[in-house]
C-alpha cells in the first residue's frame, strides 16, 4: 500500500519508482500485481500521470480507498496464474492450512503441508516425487532395488529408507533429515552432500548460494505441529511458509526487509500475529488490504 500510495501522490518522483522497480524485481507475481495495480488506477480514475494533473485538488481518500480495494482484488487474481498452472502439474495437491497424509502403494508415507504440490512417479527402478512447491515430509518404505528421490528447484534429495522433509518457500529449496542418510544432489549434478540426522541444506536458486547446518532432529517438519522454526533465515523464506496458512495473497513490499535474517520458533495457529512477530525486530509493520492481499513494509 505504501508504494501505491507513493506513486499516487509522486509519480514522477525517481525515488519513488526505485521502490516499485525493486518490488517488481522479487518476482513474477510482484510485477504481474503491479501491473494490474496500475490498471485498476487507470478504469477507476483513483490516480494515474496525465488523468491526474488534468483534475483540480487532491484524489479523495474514497477514491484511493477504492482504487486499493479493486488492486486486492484483482492482484488476487494475477498471483493465482502460477497456482492454477502448478494444480494442473501436480498428482496431490493441498489448500490453505491443509497438512495432509498420503499413502503411496509401495507403503511410503507423504505429509504433505499447506498450499503444497507434489507430482508421483512410481516406476520399476526408481520412486520418485517432484516437489512443484509447499513442504513434504517422506517416510520411506525401505526398498534397496528403488531408490526415493524428491526433485524440487535447484535441488534433489535420495534414500533408500529414511525419515526427511523437502521444501520449496519462495526462491530457497531446502532439505532436512530426521532419520537415516540422505544424499543431496544441487542443479541435477552429481551428489554433492550427504545429510544425516539433524542436518539440513538449503539452497537460494537465484544466486546459488547454499547453506548448511544442524539441528534438533525433532524439530524436522516441525509445521506439522502447526509451528515454524528459522535460523538466520530470510524474511522472505519464513513469511513464504506461514504465508501457507494465511487466508489470501502475502507480499513483502520492501526488498531490504525480505531480505533481513530473522531467528525464532512462530506459531502458525494464528498467522497474522506470526507475520507480526517476524518482522517487529525491524519496524516491520503488517496492512490487511483486503481478506485477499496482505502487506508487509518497513514503513
Amino acid at each position: 500500500m505504501a508504494l501505491l500510495l507513493a506513486w499516487h501522490e509522486r509519480p514522477d518522483d525517481e525515488a519513488a519508482r526505485a521502490e516499485i522497480r525493486r518490488f517488481c524485481s522479487l518476482s513474477g507475481e510482484h510485477r504481474a500485481a503491479w501491473e494490474e495495480a496500475k490498471r485498476v488506477f487507470r478504469v477507476t480514475g483513483a490516480a494515474v500521470g496525465a488523468d491526474r494533473r488534468q483534475r483540480r485538488g487532491r484524489v479523495s481518500r474514497r477514491q484511493v480507498t477504492l482504487g486499493l480495494g479493486a488492486l486486492a482484488l484483482l492482484a488476487g487474481g494475477a498471483l493465482a496464474g502460477p497456482r492454477l498452472w502448478r494444480g494442473w502439474r501436480a498428482d496431490i495437491v493441498t489448500g490453505v492450512a491443509e497438512v495432509r497424509a498420503v499413502r503411496l502403494a509401495d507403503g511410503s508415507l507423504l505429509s504433505l503441508g499447506p498450499d503444497s504440490a507434489i507430482a508421483v512417479t512410481l516406476g520399476p527402478s526408481e520412486r520418485r516425487i517432484t516437489l512443484l512447491e509447499g513442504m513434504i515430509m517422506c517416510d520411506v518404505a525401505k526398498d534397496s532395488a528403488r531408490p526415493f528421490v524428491v526433485a524440487t528447484v535447484g535441488l534433489t534429495a535420495t534414500a533408500i529408507g529414511t525419515r526427511f522433509e523437502v521444501a520449496r518457500n519462495a526462491d530457497f529449496s531446502r532439505a532436512a533429515v530426521e532419520e537415516g542418510r540422505v544424499g543431496i544432489a544441487l542443479d541435477g549434478a552429481a551428489p554433492w552432500a550427504t545429510l544425516e540426522p539433524g542436518d539440513w541444506l538449503s539452497v537460494e536458486t537465484g544466486s546459488r548460494s547454499v547453506r548448511r547446518g544442524r539441528g534438533d532432529p525433532a524439530q524436522v517438519g516441525a509445521w506439522r505441529q502447526n509451528l515454524v522454526t528459522a535460523d538466520q533465515d530470510t524474511i522472505e523464506n519464513v513469511v513464504a511458509q506461514i504465508a501457507r496458512w494465511h487466508r489470501g495473497r502475502v507480499l513483502i513490499a520492501d526488498p531490504g526487509l525480505a531480505a533481513a535474517p530473522v531467528s525464532g520458533l512462530f506459531d502458525l495457529n494464528d498467522p497474522d500475529a506470526a507475520l507480526a512477530a517476524v518482522v517487529k525486530p525491524y519496524g516491520g509493520k503488517v496492512r490487511h488490504i483486503s481478506p485477499w492481499l496482505t502487506v508487509l513494509s518497513g514503513i
